[in-house]
């Protein structure tokens, strides 16, 4: 279940809070006055595009209703809130503006020195002599000491390679800097509030990982983690939620003008522009599918030793999106860390897959097509089937196969929801020899349909499997066809597929799953008519 404190802050935050945003000036003598508002995340709602939804809260004395908050996050465009935690007070107005305040610093070079230190007794190395004096005055690019002599010696600062103060000197300096704030005024009795603040923004998300050990012949132990790079702010105790889904934020590209980053030309012009939707998580490139032998050790342990003792965290779905739940995440800004989220035993089966292209070269109009198969499109994989009993949905997220300690291989687990299956490449199965041909068994010519002329071609193909391994197997076959589809032998069975359909082909795929003894040798045959361009 999510908790209430995550519930109470959704609904406050986007459901029936009433909220004046304004901008003005408000000078720096009438904000010192005013209390500051200090605020700790609470709950993070952390998304894989990179972005999070943080819930602060934080309590705070009011001076005429009036509090000011010094920290502005960068928060996307319509998610930023603040709201009264007691019913009996409502936020009446929010001003975001620019107020000078002032620094204490440490000079870090002879010229900071030099322009702090002025009225100070000095000994100056310049262009390799000492000049002695008292310092008068550093503007620009000189620099004048007045000597004993009541003579006034003027010196290029960039020619000083050395400063000696006989006396006490200042380093440390006070100066004036703008900052951002962010004021706000409470409706309450009360001389003290207690606030929340939300907001979305970028710089937070969360990466899935998947391990699979297969040590078992009948159970796969599967366990995911969920690795935080955090790169926003310093997260303290906080209450994390995972999400899984695809969520749809519109202006995550565009600052809430109360971030006060930029003019109200740049605002309007980041809102003209064309809008750019976050691209779904990528799956990982250049992934390894190599399988790994090695001999006997004794001493070696399973990867995943100790994992079956990993309770797993809660979770519950809102609406489309699902949300693993881990509460007492500290991580501070730069730092990254991971969590696993459960590990769980699922039932698994080896199967042997054969996804065979569609090789007729013709589009649903009948016009031969420009479209090429990738080669590696037609090779027998070995594979895992999973199926998903645990209580959670798998996300799209990387996969290490292991056995025991030896690494097999590594694929992508895509989205598969409870209750599912799903196919997890291990590797090529060269033992698995396979072969096709199609040939054109019958032409009709010169067919009319809608105003052009085809010739109707009658298609006989056949898929070749030798099982040349000392076990049985099960092969998954899935043939893709431009056409419609006569004929299956063994059982295989034809969809229609929902594509091309202006055109005056079908687009057809015929599925097998069989079992193949081993060193036994079977011949999959079909028949489709396909029409093609006169």
């Amino acid at each position: 279940m999510i908790n209430k404190s995550f519930r109470k802050a959704l609904i406050w935050a986007f459901c029936g809070l009433t909220l004046f945003i304004l901008s003005a000036p408000v000078s720096f003598a009438e904000e010192e006055e005013v209390p500051v508002l200090e605020t700790e995340a609470r709950t993070v709602a952390i998304f894989k595009n990179g972005l999070g939804f943080f819930l602060r809260e934080g309590e705070t004395a009011l001076k005429q209703g009036w509090a000011v908050l010094k920290t502005l996050p960068n928060a996307a465009l319509g998610t930023l809130w603040i709201g009264s935690l007691d019913r009996e007070a409502r936020v009446e107005e929010v001003i975001s503006l620019l107020t000078e305040v002032e620094k204490e610093k440490k000079a870090s070079s002879l010229l900071e020195l030099l322009d702090h230190n002025v009225g100070k007794k000095v000994t100056l190395t310049a262009l390799n002599k000492e000049i002695e004096g008292t310092l008068q005055s550093a503007p620009g690019n000189i620099v004048v000491i007045a000597n004993s002599k009541d003579t006034h010696i003027v010196v290029n600062k960039n020619s000083i390679t050395k400063i000696e103060f006989p006396e006490p000197y200042t380093e440390e300096f006070s100066f004036e800097a703008k900052e951002k704030r962010m004021k706000f005024k409470i409706a309450t009795k009360k001389n003290k509030a207690k606030l929340a603040l939300s907001y979305l923004q970028k710089g937070i998300s969360w990466i899935p990982s998947y391990l699979v050990n297969i040590s078992d012949p009948d159970k796969a132990r599967i366990t995911m983690k969920a690795t935080i790079i955090n790169d926003v702010e310093d997260l303290k105790d906080v209450d994390a939620f995972f999400v899984v889904g695809y969520p749809n934020f519109v202006y995550a590209d565009i600052l809430s003008p109360m971030a006060l980053d930029q003019a109200l030309q740049q605002f309007i012009s980041a809102l003209e522009s064309p809008g750019r939707r976050q691209n779904e998580y990528s799956r990982m490139a250049n992934i390894m599918r190599q399988s790994v032998v090695a001999g006997e050790r004794e001493e070696a342990v399973p990867i995943d030793l100790g994992y079956a003792a990993i309770r797993g965290l809660p979770g519950a779905s809102e609406e489309d999106l699902f949300l693993y739940n881990k509460r007492g995440i500290s991580l501070k800004k730069g730092e990254r860390a991971y969590y696993h989220i459960f590990s769980d035993e699922v039932d698994y089966k080896h199967i042997y897959e054969w996804n065979v292209p569609d090789t007729i070269n013709v589009d649903p109009r009948g016009y031969q097509s420009s479209s090429q198969q990738e080669k590696t499109e037609d090779q027998v994989w070995h594979s895992i089937k999973l199926t998903n009993s645990t209580d959670y949905p798998w996300t799209t997220a990387p996969a290490l196969t292991v056995s025991g300690w030896k690494p097999l291989a590594q694929d992508t687990i895509n989205y598969t929801p409870r209750g599912t299956k799903m196919n997890l490449k291990l590797t090529v199965a060269t033992d698995i020899k396979t072969n096709k041909s199609e040939d054109e068994a019958e032409r009709q010519r010169d067919i009319r349909l809608y105003r052009h002329s085809y010739d109707l071609v009658t298609v006989k193909g056949e898929l070749f499997i030798k099982n040349a391994k000392t076990k049985d197997v099960t092969m998954e076959i899935r043939k893709r066809i431009t056409g419609e589809v006569m004929e299956v032998s063994h059982g295989g069975k034809v969809k229609k597929v929902a594509e091309g359909l202006r055109g005056v082909n079908f687009r057809s795929s015929i599925s097998w799953e069989l079992p193949i003894k081993a060193g036994e040798e079977i011949i999959l045959s079909y028949t489709y008519k396909v029409y093609i361009v006169h």
